[in-house]
């Protein structure tokens, strides 16, 4: 593989995170406002950061084949887990502090879930008698974070063994490719219980692979968005995408019958074309580039951990609000609670270049552990 260009910081990513992580955020607070007809689809969001993660993840595990001629495996998962997991353990050790109060109810099972990235199988294997447990419990939304780092893992293994092929990008791209109809498929056999069919590592690789497949097809044929022609017409893709994703969050049901049967891979067609109209450097780039989605898309992790515990706590009873004056104060506070984590935990990890790899991992198998017994100890049987 030749070296190719890296893809550096685009600030119209962090937009479509913020458009994401809003939707998501919308939704659950409508939800438990009294406000259940609003914002009906926004938890698509989540389907939007999968694609994305797609995208970044395979785009960063093939620049390290062509620069370095292959992926090495601990230098990537020490990277993963600097970014991800400071912030994730340090919201459950909120959450599960929290529990021992009137305000949070987590369960032993949910906490130790939550810790080792498997909330969705938890769910899943939970059954349908608990999912007030579950995916209704303060810990319940990172279902989504256990299927991306889930996918992270298999993802870097099968690029490894990609890189020591003649043509690794070939060969990925093959998997990826037929990733999407064997999910697609999965999603129409496998189960007819709704929860299955949403929180199956299986049933959603597809909107990742998506990602992986628009990953590898940048990488070739990146140049052509140079052509004014060509970005002009996915600027205005991309501006189309935005509008579709806006009424499917406001328009569409929770989770109806053609999202959970293949439908989330559409949803994931939609947000590749968002993400290549954001590459084009038109007129949708310069608008997702303005200071609030930047800003509100760099601390979408910290807010998608934080914002379902502060919506649960922040009832119309304890708040005295109700209506759109509760949803507000709902979204401002778990903004604040995220600005906090970011700040103080999740950018100050991820900065540290002096970490080697080694530490890295004890760090987190050590802190892993002590949150483990934590969550045992102080959470509901």
């Amino acid at each position: 593989m030749s070296a190719r260009p890296p893809l550096g910081y685009e600030p119209g990513l962090d937009g479509i995170r913020a458009i994401s992580i809003a939707g998501v955020v919308l939704f659950h607070a409508c939800a438990t406002s009294g406000l259940n007809g609003w914002f009906r689809g926004g938890g698509l969001g989540v389907s939007v950061f999968f694609t994305l993660s797609g995208f970044l993840i395979t785009t960063l595990l093939v620049r390290d084949i062509d620069v370095r001629g292959g992926v090495d495996l601990s230098r990537f998962w020490g990277r993963r887990i600097r970014r991800l997991a400071p912030a994730s353990l340090a919201a459950v050790v909120a959450v599960v502090v929290v529990s021992r109060t009137d305000w949070l109810d987590v369960h032993r099972g949910g906490a130790v879930a939550a810790v080792w990235s498997a909330t969705n199988w938890h769910v899943i294997a939970s059954g349908d008698a608990q999912l007030l447990r579950t995916i209704v419990g303060a810990l319940g939304p990172t279902w989504s974070l256990a299927v991306e780092e889930q996918f992270y893992v298999a993802l870097a293994v099968i690029a490894w063994l990609a890189a020591r092929t003649a043509r690794p990008a070939r060969n990925l791209g093959i998997v990826f490719a037929a990733v999407v109809p064997i999910s697609i498929v999965l999603a129409n056999v496998v189960s007819d219980w709704s929860p299955r069919l949403e929180f199956g590592t299986d049933v959603r690789a597809a909107e990742l692979a998506i990602g992986g497949l628009l990953a590898l097809a940048w990488r070739r044929w990146h140049e052509v968005l140079s052509r004014a022609v060509v970005a002009r017409v996915a600027d205005a893709v991309g501006i189309a995408s935005v509008g579709g994703l806006v009424v499917l969050f406001l328009t569409a049901d929770y989770t109806p019958p053609w999202l959970l049967r293949g439908g989330f891979s559409a949803v994931a067609v939609v947000t590749a074309c968002l993400i290549v109209g954001v590459l084009a450097h038109g007129l949708l780039a310069a608008a997702l580039s303005a200071p609030p989605f930047v800003g509100l898309g760099r601390i979408s992790y910290s807010l998608y951990l934080v914002h379902w515990p502060v919506i649960l706590v922040m009832t119309a009873g304890r708040t005295g609000l109700d209506g759109w004056v509760l949803v507000v104060a709902k979204a401002a506070v778990a903004i604040v609670a995220a600005v906090v984590l970011h700040l103080a935990v999740e950018q100050p990890i991820r900065a540290r270049t002096d970490l080697s790899t080694r530490t890295t991992v004890a760090g987190w198998l050590i802190a892993s552990v002590a949150v483990t017994v934590l969550g045992l100890a102080l959470g509901a049987a």
